[in-house]
């Protein structure tokens, strides 16, 4: 099983849902992946940690006032040793930064940036809590992408921000992203065929499962929805589910995409 105490820098270490619906997401979790979530801490704003055999896999939180009302969205996180030197090089790189470091409390420092095509991610700075401690297990990441309008100014954004390198597919507009041996993510050239032309450029989980059939009957029996039905694909069988609150995710069983 693997298992985390840490992530080095410029690889992914967390991920959240903020939800409008938080109450229904969490029952939807719970019956897709089996999650155990802890109680919301109001002093972070009823902030949740979703956890698998005591391992800490995402958080979930509410919907901040103010954001509309719309889908829930689940949030990368890159692991940073300095988050007030790296916004400085996000903004060098072409990025935006939309939420400047903030501490929270003892667990680390936060900051909310995009990359120069316009996709959101985050960036996180371990203090007491160090990351996800569960990877590539059912109910866990096994992997992330970013769908770009613009798969080289991307590519070129993350490779020096994250300090990777990039290799091509060769079959689709598509490079992943590594670190030595090691994978970080992936970068997809978005197009009109698969994209309606008023989505934006956005990053999209991956969560392992044992069966994704399994999965996509827990997630309609849980108020969810299947957008993609479950197919076989070179990297395993995957389903394209949507939670009770809106938000968007990949489920994939079999062969972890990032080996």
């Amino acid at each position: 099983m693997p298992t985390y105490t840490s992530h080095p820098a410029g690889t992914l270490t967390w991920l959240d849902l903020s939800s409008p619906h938080l109450e229904a997401d969490i029952h939807f979790y719970k019956q897709v992946f089996g999650w155990d979530i802890s109680e919301g801490a109001p002093e972070y704003g009823g902030y949740r940690m979703a956890s698998l055999d005591g391992k800490r896999v995402a958080g979930l939180a509410p919907q901040m006032p103010g954001m509309g009302g719309g889908a829930g969205t689940w949030t990368v996180y890159v692991a940073s040793n300095n988050a007030q030197a790296d916004v400085q090089r996000i903004r060098d790189l072409g990025g935006m930064v939309m939420v400047e470091p903030m501490q929270v409390g003892e667990q680390g420092q936060m900051a909310v940036a995009a990359d120069p095509t316009g996709a959101v991610f985050g960036l996180w700075q371990e203090g007491t809590h160090t990351g996800m401690e569960l990877m590539g297990e059912h109910g866990s990441l096994c992997w992330a992408q970013v769908n770009s309008r613009d798969l080289e100014r991307a590519r070129q954004f993350y490779t020096e921000f994250l300090g990777a390198t990039s290799r091509p597919s060769p079959s689709i507009p598509y490079h992943t992203l590594h670190h030595g041996p090691d994978w970080t993510a992936g970068v997809m050239q978005m197009d009109d065929a698969n994209f309606p032309a008023e989505q934006p450029p956005h990053w999209v989980v991956y969560f392992a499962v044992d069966s994704a059939d399994a999965a996509a009957q827990a997630a309609v029996a849980s108020g969810g929805q299947v957008l993609f039905p479950p197919s076989d694909t070179p990297w395993g069988r995957l389903v394209v589910l949507q939670d009770p609150g809106g938000a968007v995710f990949n489920v994939i069983e079999g062969q972890q995409l990032g080996a």
